[in-house]
């Protein structure tokens, strides 16, 4: 029982949405509990001004891309921003989920406590001074659902089934764990991967996040290899559960009251420590002193409620629940506020709106599915550039698709009046306790004074630009492939910022499909805002996923992507290749085990071999399944040819080249320095979308980091005799644009004439044929950007 009252707090950090998913935050003056990591949380952290210190715990509902999938760069952020110690609850799952990211994931000054529940217990998952959180895991039949209605629409396909699980990971948590006597110091590795896989995935995320003094990943002579743990994890099959939470508060003791404690003949000193403490006391004379005789009434506890429920078919169990159950009726706490993750249909459900009566007439109801939720704007900062770039050029500069409208008044049907209310981050006082405000107002959310970009360049430089250009153009002369199309989805590295998303670039070849360059995290919201209502059918069109190396900002979006196309309906009719280096395929198959990608599919994900396509080598399949989807693939895509090249970075790591049949050909760089093998590969280019990292001031930086500068990426360019260049993967350090010149000098002393250049921002969406026009703008948007400070986002450095 705490004796000094501290205020606290519960705030909806994010609600559904395009690019988001419901997160709820509690904040103590000392610490910060988080419930859900779902995708762009980080970024969404960065965006709101949360800060990344003081978190003690996450607490997870489901391991699902929805609930879970911004966990591993969460974890990073915080680690290499000063967390040292973390704990993270969830259901089931949980360990496979982190164990699957372990060859991307490491961080050695992070010590990480793991846990996970299956079975209904009244004993707290987690107890500090602050909080005491009880886990209520209900076990799933199906497939896991989402947010959304389960009904089949025009372009989403019912819910998957999974069927439940005979195998021996099927047991209860306590018993797997202790199963044959295995534990993770005792049993030999090999004999623990097979015979103990919980253990296994446990030592794993050990290694992971060893702390200070914990056993690192790599440590040499310490049980098992870093090879060994770095082989495919054992196969999980355990079912699926829905955990919600019941959160209590710290009940406070009342106040010492001073003169009753002298008129007792209390003396001062150790024996009112005692009562202070809740201890009881005897006087020299023998009389008995209790704490209730001298200290007031201590404070209830308020208590709150977090619910994931589904579907409709875990309602029964849910309200069954004997913990659920004598939770919410316990004495000396007070339940003010309950937090709904339900899709419509279990909201609208007689027996759920009969329980959310039962608890009380003084209860708030704070309900989040992508029916009551208007999809606002979530990340006002980047929205608002875009909103002033495309005063400059609405076609190259489009602005996000955003809408703010919802079926929220069904809410009030519930007859619960203002009790219940659509998630639209509010912020609700548990001490003092204090009814929901808005934050701000839902809607459009685009604050001019959010952007970059100052109302005063925009009107002195943009102008009249483009009409302006395009009456000095001379008349264009025709190309094939003018209206291939690029829209880049994340232009920054290392960490989401509130500008620049990390790496993705959709190809888009009219007649033929859509090629995805890089999937970091976030680019599935990335994609709903810049397409719109046209959503599925870009998704359903693409055909070709490339992922050029393991590290995180390139790739961690690609199960969300994955999970998407596995819900159209009706299915797509043609398989998703996907190339990529090793290491990205296992971990997908790993992650596959708890939730469907579509792998092994008639149409569903096949992959080819990142390594196996290097232009250095000759073309050699060990499968008839393999040659024909590499032929398949270029078939359907009109590719002449489709060659990877291998490239200098810290880890293994591809570039990839793409020559289509009509003559045009674009090369991507993914992370890298200066690479002559990839100029090799990519020689006589259409366009070279290179990154760019670094300023030519930190060209010693770039190196040590694996990457290149902004004149590197250009010389690339000139060495490759490309005709385009556009510059991608800026640091966060450098929000301006680069100054370009016309020409640039090489190695040798003669000048070479550049390749037409263009900057990338997010949500840009420009044509082969749109570079003449969009490199003269470059003038102005330098003139524009000229203003903007530098170091406008966090540093950090560890995962540039």
């Amino acid at each position: 029982m705490a004796s000094t009252p501290q205020p606290w707090m519960a705030r909806v950090t994010s609600s559904c949405s395009s690019d988001t998913n419901p997160t709820f935050l509690i904040t103590f003056p000392d610490a910060k509990y988080l419930f859900n990591c779902p995708e762009n949380t980080t970024r969404n952290v960065l965006q709101r001004g949360f800060g990344l210190n003081k978190y003690r715990a996450i607490f997870l509902s489901r391991i699902t891309t929805r609930t879970s999938l911004g966990l591993p760069g969460f974890l990073m952020t915080l680690a290499d921003s000063g967390t040292k110690t973390l704990k993270v609850h969830g259901p089931p799952g949980l360990s496979h989920f982190l164990a699957s990211s372990r060859h991307f994931l490491n961080r050695e000054t992070l010590r990480l406590e793991a846990s996970e529940t299956d079975v209904e217990d009244l004993d707290p998952v987690f107890k500090d001074e602050n909080l005491t959180v009880y886990a209520i895991p209900i076990p799933l039949e199906g497939e896991q659902s989402d947010l959304k209605e389960q009904t089949p629409s025009p372009e989403r396909s019912p819910s998957l089934k999974r069927s439940r699980s005979m195998s021996p990971e099927g047991a209860p948590l306590a018993k797997r764990l202790s199963r044959d006597g295995d534990t993770a110091q005792g049993s030999s590795s090999s004999k623990m991967k097979w015979t103990n896989p919980v253990a296994w995935r446990k030592l794993i995320v050990d290694r992971m996040f060893p702390g200070e003094s914990g056993t690192k990943f790599h440590a040499q002579n310490s049980g098992p290899s870093a090879w060994e743990l770095k082989q495919r994890l054992p196969r999980w099959s355990h079912r699926h559960f829905a955990t919600s939470y019941f959160v209590v508060g710290p009940e406070y003791r009342g106040k010492f009251n001073a003169t009753l404690a002298e008129s007792l003949g209390v003396p001062r000193g150790p024996l009112r420590a005692k009562l202070a403490r809740g201890e009881s006391i005897t006087l020299p004379d023998g009389k008995v002193i209790t704490p209730e005789m001298i200290i007031g009434e201590s404070s209830s506890a308020a208590a709150l409620l977090v619910i994931d429920c589904p579907s409709v078919g875990a309602i029964s169990s849910l309200l069954a629940s004997p913990t659920l159950s004598k939770l919410v009726s316990r004495e000396r706490q007070l339940l003010h506020c309950v937090f709904h993750m339900a899709p419509d249909n279990v909201m609208r459900d007689p027996s759920y709106i009969k329980w959310m009566k039962s608890l009380g007439k003084d209860i708030h109801h704070i309900v989040a599915n992508d029916s009551v939720c208007s999809d606002g704007i979530t990340f006002s900062s980047s929205a608002a550039m875009q909103e002033k770039l495309s005063e400059l050029d609405g076609e190259l500069f489009r602005r996000p698709h955003f809408n703010d409208s919802s079926q929220e008044s069904y809410l009030q049907d519930l007859g619960m009046g203002d009790r219940v209310l659509a998630a639209k981050q509010q912020v609700i006082g548990m001490r003092p306790l204090v009814p929901p405000c808005d934050s701000y107002t839902e809607g459009t959310n685009i604050d001019p004074q959010d952007s970059l970009l100052p109302q005063s360049s925009i009107q002195s430089v943009f102008s009249g630009v483009k009409e302006k250009i395009l009456s000095e153009l001379p008349s264009p002369i025709p190309s094939r492939g003018d209206d291939v199309s690029i829209s880049l989805l994340g232009t920054g590295s290392a960490v989401p910022g509130k500008y620049r998303n990390v790496s993705g670039a959709l190809v888009q070849i009219p007649g033929f499909g859509n090629i995805l360059l890089d999937c970091g995290e976030g680019t599935y919201g990335q994609l709903r805002r810049h397409f719109g209502p046209q959503i599925d059918t870009v998704l359903r069109e693409i055909k070709l996923v490339f992922l050029s190396h393991i590290h995180a900002d390139h790739h961690l979006g690609i199960s969300q992507l994955l999970v998407e196309r596995c819900k159209l309906f009706p299915p797509t009719e043609y398989p998703i290749t996907l190339i990529g280096p090793f290491y990205s395929r296992l971990y997908l198959s790993e992650y596959a085990d708890i939730e469907s990608l579509g792998i092994k599919t008639i149409n569903g994900v096949h992959f080819l071999s990142a390594e196996d396509l290097e232009h250095r080598r000759p073309l050699k399949h060990d499968t008839t399944d393999i040659i024909l989807t590499y032929n398949s693939v270029k078939l359907r895509l009109g590719l002449a040819d489709l060659r990877t090249a291998a490239v200098d970075h810290r880890t293994t790591a591809f570039g990839i080249v793409l020559r289509h049949v009509d003559g045009w050909s674009i090369t991507y760089s993914g992370d890298t320095r200066p690479c002559q093998n990839l100029v090799d590969a990519g020689m006589d280019s259409t366009l070279l979308i290179h990154e760019a990292t670094m300023s030519d001031e930190q060209e010693v930086m770039a190196k040590d980091k694996g990457h290149s500068t902004i004149g590197q990426a250009v010389d690339i360019a000139c060495r490759m005799k490309a005709k385009k260049l556009l510059l991608t993967h800026f640091s966060t350090r450098y929000p301006k644009i680069p100054v370009l010149g016309r020409t640039f000098t090489g190695q040798g002393e003669e000048a070479v004439t550049l390749p037409e250049i263009f900057v990338g921002f997010d949500h840009l969406h420009i044509r082969l044929g749109d570079f003449s026009r969009a490199e003269r703008y470059i003038p102005n948007l330098e003139n524009a950007f000229s203003e903007i400070k530098e170091d406008i986002e966090p540093k950090v450095d560890s995962l540039v």
